[in-house]
């Protein structure tokens, strides 16, 4: 989905995918990864409504209608998580963040995710390595955190996508007819 980069952006793109191909040399390799992402549904107006005019309504003055900002119970989203990989679909997992209507996810709503979600793979025994990408509630930074500590104690293997790259992840491209649709 992304047409242009920059070429410092390229080069880390490149440097990215070379360390992983190296830490998954063969083809086998991936099988083990679970491309996990989420996606916000908007549904109703999403900022000004645009008026598209048939042909030959121009110049309509009659046809023109005055332009307003959509209120925000016009502005409804839906949002999801899910994980897909290998031989493998995870279930769509819809989640509300009442406190935003912009869809970010907590650190605490993630938490409920893998609790439900991905412990129970671990619990019975799938051999997987979880891929997510670098948005804040998936515990990235140096510092302790909740959520780094909970895949430590659950013993959930993950690994962060590179920023701005939905290169080696297949959910990505998943949400896109989705979303379009």
């Amino acid at each position: 989905q992304r047409s242009w980069v920059s070429k410092d952006h390229a080069e880390r793109r490149v440097s990215f995918a070379e360390y992983m191909l190296k830490k998954y040399p063969q083809p086998e390799d991936w099988r083990r990864v679970r491309f996990s992402d989420e996606v916000h549904f908007g549904l109703g107006p999403q900022g000004k409504f645009m008026i598209i005019r048939k042909k030959g309504q121009r110049k309509c003055y009659n046809c023109i209608q005055e332009e307003r900002e959509p209120q925000e119970v016009d502005k409804k989203k839906l949002h999801a998580w899910g994980a897909v990989g290998y031989n493998f679909k995870s279930d769509l997992v819809f989640y509300d963040i009442p406190t935003n209507n912009n869809g970010k996810m907590t650190q605490s709503k993630y938490i409920e995710i893998l609790e439900e979600h991905v412990v129970p793979w671990v619990k019975c025994g799938d051999d997987f390595v979880l891929e997510e990408d670098r948005d804040s509630s998936h515990g990235i930074g140096k510092g302790k955190n909740k959520v780094k500590d909970f895949k430590k104690k659950h013993h959930i293997e993950c690994y962060f996508n590179m920023s701005g790259s939905p290169d080696l992840s297949i959910a990505e491209n998943a949400w896109q007819p989705t979303k379009a649709y």
